[in-house]
């Protein structure tokens, strides 16, 4: 009788080694040379093991994912970085990244890029998604563009829209550069600007949907019919 979050977990490679957080946890860390019969690590016990201070690694975030290109470790939501506490509260505005190639250092200094930005718009992060040019962020209430600029300032962040909402962590897709997500009472596209896309079953499905079971709810792609496949819970089971 107890509502509770549903575990998502997120996960990416970063090079051969993967990183991985369940929503709201803390991030995981798992090395490739040590086999697949020995277990993940905390990044944080990860860091100290690389002699770095694992203490300011981030103690929990919604959600972890390495940028493909310059190969930073970005976690979306998190504790802010405060070199006098490494128990800072958790802000689920935050984006903290570590420096670029390496994901154990996470103190921002002169020598290296690590950082953190806090978004303004939405009450936390709901999702992120890597694509080719760009991160895009998924606040409950606004869609941000995450791009690297390289030092000093490493990372810009662009508003592109609010007034938007999305249904949960698993309800967007990206596919050929294009974003797509199921939002509150419509559906949403990026391909550069943000669109609602057209959808003749709006009212059967909105009017069909059981809004308490929305992290549930997930994006899919069949490719062999170019489809993009949205799965929900419907009010009637």
């Amino acid at each position: 009788g107890i509502g509770q979050q549903l575990r998502i977990w997120t996960q990416d490679n970063f090079g051969e080694d993967l990183i991985f957080a369940p929503r709201g946890g803390v991030p995981m860390y798992w090395d490739a040379t040590t086999g697949v019969n020995v277990r993940a690590i905390t990044l944080e016990a990860a860091a100290n093991a690389a002699a770095f201070s694992g203490q300011f690694v981030p103690n929990e975030t919604f959600q972890i994912i390495s940028s493909t290109v310059q190969r930073f470790c970005i976690c979306f939501g998190a504790n802010p970085y405060d070199p006098g506490n490494a128990n800072t509260p958790f802000d689920p505005l935050l984006v903290r990244w570590s420096d670029q190639e390496n994901p154990f250092d996470w103190v921002p200094a002169v020598t290296n890029q690590s950082g953190e930005q806090r978004l303004s718009i939405g009450s936390q992060i709901v999702t992120a998604l890597n694509t080719r040019q760009e991160i895009l962020i998924l606040t409950d209430a606004a869609i941000y563009s995450m791009q690297y600029l390289g030092p000093p300032y490493v990372y810009g962040f662009t508003l592109l829209q609010d007034n938007i909402s999305i249904m949960g962590p698993k309800a967007a897709i990206t596919i050929n550069n294009v974003t797509y997500w199921m939002g509150a009472d419509k559906f949403f596209m990026y391909s550069g600007r943000v669109e609602t896309l057209y959808c003749p079953l709006r009212q059967y499905i909105f009017g069909d949907i059981n809004l308490d079971q929305a992290y549930r709810f997930f994006a899919s792609t069949n490719e062999a019919f170019n489809e993009i496949w949205f799965f929900y819970c419907s009010a009637e089971i």
